[in-house]
């Protein structure tokens, strides 16, 4: 059985933190240090949401190719 792993290390938390922090980066009312600092978080967790969906697809690919592989 696979290990399920915490909600802060899926996609979709990646996603809406990449979105949240581009808004705040392109957000007006914000300092301009604010605006920097969301930008850079922005960047990383874009980076990270790439990160994790190449590891999932190369995981997935894995499988289909050799089945006595186990899915980690």
């Amino acid at each position: 059985m696979a290990e399920k792993r915490p909600y802060l290390d899926t996609p979709a938390y990646m996603a809406v933190l990449t979105v949240v922090a581009f808004w705040a980066a392109a957000s007006t009312g914000n300092a301009l240090h604010a605006r920097v600092l969301a930008g850079v978080c922005a960047v990383g967790s874009a980076a990270n949401l790439v990160r994790l969906l190449v590891g999932r697809r190369r995981g997935r690919r894995t499988a289909a190719e050799d089945p006595a592989v186990s899915d980690s």
